[in-house]
């Protein structure tokens, strides 16, 4: 019987403060295996996010540089790497990673396609690295991407004795694919799905490990003298009662540091007075609302006052105080509506809002703490009608008179306003995210008013 050992990581999402005892998992459950080439060690995408600072200053190569800590014998990327970053930061990403990039359904200057590699016993593993495609975004930052059930049909069956697909397409879609073609084993992600003891459908081995570091995957594989599958143990480990190391809280703690000290050496602005963010006015919201509308060119906006995260917009602007207060992988999205759809999603836009006002948000690039009050600039309610700003005059909106709107693209994405997704057309602005638009607005030498 010949082993074969599989370890793997995904949607750490910058999590840093877990790699320490991941780091030192993926290092002792390897050397447990006599023969180096009977380990293969996998990171599954979304391992960049630029929420926390380091990455954040680094454009990721922090986090491709403990990749490399891993000894990884191949990765793929997820949608934080490929959208979250802009076209010129993605292009030199892996520029110094020790690892192949497997890509098969993005054309980029780094991605490869399918790669086989041999254990000491003979198998030959074929491995094909596959993203969730996002064809409305990708062509935006600049990048061709293919439909990924396309990309199979012309890849399958690979030359191998056991074909292992590195998934950052979903669960649902993963299940899609263990029906319809003759992949053995499919490592999944995106979903942050979590199979702690592993699954099957179809005659495929289904393996993830969750989010955010809280657990990491091993699986084990045993051979015949044929190369047959006879055994396979899928497991995923929680990391919080891993052990820990004294050094872990230094480490972890001057990553943060490290990057608040670069991101703080760029000075953006010096405002003429601090912004607070309280009720009734929200008046950084509304300064927000002001920067969007500037750099997007639209009539009017609508966001929440949830993004910023903090109570007020200091005088002195860095990038470090935009990273904190706007720490979101959010875009702007600037629809166009006629007036008639305009009052519908608006009214929408309200109904829910009350809802969420102190609801928590997950997901879609949020990464604040709750929704917080909805805001409106340019725009204005009196007795059920609705007015947009011209040249200073409030005007009612007639019915079939265009208007643009900036939002921020979570409310296109998200779940929340149904109906916003089926009204007007939508455009999402790249390649910025909400505090890069404030640095160029400020930079420009836009003030509060």
């Amino acid at each position: 019987m010949n082993n074969l050992r599989i370890l793997h990581l995904n949607d750490l999402h910058s999590h840093l403060e877990k790699f320490p005892v991941i780091e030192r998992f993926f290092a002792e459950k390897s050397a447990e295996v006599s023969q180096a080439a009977d380990v293969l060690r996998f990171d599954l995408g979304d391992h960049v996010d630029r929420v926390h600072p380091l990455t954040e200053a680094t454009h990721g190569q922090i986090n491709v540089a403990l990749m490399n800590q891993l000894d990884l014998t191949a990765a793929t990327i997820g949608n934080n790497e490929g959208l979250g970053l802009t076209h010129e930061m993605l292009s030199h990403l892996y520029d110094e990673a020790h690892f192949p990039v497997l890509l098969s359904n993005l054309k980029t200057n780094f991605a490869q396609g399918p790669m086989i590699f041999e254990t000491s016993f003979g198998l030959r593993v074929g491995v094909i690295g596959l993203t969730a495609p996002y064809p409305k975004a990708y062509p935006l930052a600049g990048w061709e991407v293919l439909d990924p059930f396309e990309v199979l049909d012309e890849l399958l069956p690979l030359a191998c004795d056991f074909t292992i697909l590195l998934s950052h397409l979903g669960k649902n879609v993963d299940e899609k694919i263990a029906v319809r073609y003759p992949i053995d084993l499919i490592i999944g992600a995106h979903t942050h799905h979590l199979f702690e003891h592993g699954a099957s459908s179809h005659g495929t081995l289904l393996a993830a490990a969750g989010k955010y570091g809280q657990h990491v995957g091993q699986i084990d594989l045993s051979f015949d003298e044929n190369n047959q599958l006879i055994d396979a143990q899928i497991e995923a480990h929680t990391t919080s009662p891993l052990p820990k190391k004294k050094a872990d809280a230094t480490q972890i703690n001057g990553w943060i540091v490290q990057g608040e000290k670069i991101l703080s050496g760029e000075k953006i602005a010096t405002l003429d007075a601090a912004i607070s963010n309280h009720f009734p006015d929200y008046l950084a919201t509304h300064f927000l609302a002001d920067q969007m509308k500037s750099a997007s060119h639209a009539q009017a906006c609508v966001l929440n006052s949830g993004l910023i995260v903090g109570e007020k917009i200091p005088r002195e602007v860095t990038l470090a105080t935009l990273h904190e207060l706007l720490p979101h992988s959010i875009r702007m999205v600037r629809f166009t509506f006629t007036g008639e759809e305009l009052a519908l999603v608006l009214t929408e836009l309200i109904d829910v809002s009350a809802f969420l006002t102190t609801q928590p948000i997950r997901g879609m690039g949020f990464r604040g703490k709750t929704f917080g009050q909805l805001v409106f600039q340019g725009i204005s309610i009196e007795h059920g009608h609705f007015y947009i700003e011209k040249n200073g005059e409030k005007c009612e909106i007639k019915a079939q008179e265009k208007i643009e709107v900036v939002m921020p693209d979570q409310y296109l994405f998200a779940w929340f306003f149904p109906l916003l997704k089926k009204r007007g057309k939508s455009e999402i602005i790249f390649p910025y995210f909400l505090r890069e638009v404030v640095a160029i607005e400020l930079k420009k030498g836009n003030k509060v008013q």
